[in-house]
C-alpha cells in the first residue's frame, strides 16, 4: 500500500483558515464554528500521517522538508500572534491552533531526522566513490 504524503497542501489549507482569523465580534461565532473543526481535522490528519513517516525514504523526507521549510516562518508568526491572545472567548480557537502548530513542529522534527540520513550520504558520496575501489581499504566490503 502506497501512501502519498502531501504535508504542505494540508498545512496550507489549514493556514488559510487560520489567516482569516478576525476579532470582529459580529462574525466570530460563525467563524469559530467553521474554523475549529477544520483545524482539528487537519491536526488529526497530520498526526495520523506521522505513523507513515517511517515509510519515507530519506530523499522523500528531504523533499517534504524543503516544501515545509517554505511555510514554517509564516506559521511561526501566526503562532506567536495567537500565543499572545489572552481573551477567554478565543481560548477554544487558540487551543486548536496551538495544537495544530505543535503537530507541525513534531512533523518537522521527524522529517529532519529522516532527511539527515540522506544528507550524510550525500556528503560522504565523494569519499565513498574514491575509496570504494581502493585495494587497500577493504573495510568498504562490509557495506
Amino acid at each position: 500500500m502506497v501512501h502519498h504524503l502531501t504535508y504542505s497542501t494540508n498545512i496550507l489549507d489549514t493556514f488559510s483558515v487560520l489567516s482569516s482569523f478576525n476579532f470582529a465580534e459580529s462574525i466570530w461565532d460563525k467563524y469559530e464554528k467553521y474554523a475549529i473543526p477544520k483545524i482539528q481535522d487537519a491536526t488529526i490528519k497530520l498526526r495520523g500521517s506521522l505513523f507513515y513517516i517511517k515509510d519515507l525514504t530519506p530523499k522523500q523526507a528531504e523533499k517534504e522538508l524543503k516544501s515545509l521549510n517554505q511555510i514554517i516562518p509564516v506559521l511561526y508568526k501566526s503562532k506567536e500572534m495567537l500565543s499572545s491572545i489572552k481573551d477567554k472567548e478565543f481560548q477554544d480557537f487558540k487551543s486548536a491552533a496551538i495544537e495544530f502548530f505543535d503537530t507541525i513542529d513534531l512533523l518537522h522534527d521527524n522529517l529532519q531526522d529522516i532527511a539527515k540520513i540522506h544528507s550524510f550520504y550525500e556528503m560522504s558520496m565523494s569519499v565513498l566513490s574514491e575509496d570504494w575501489n581502493s585495494k587497500e581499504d577493504q573495510h568498504w566490503d562490509n557495506y
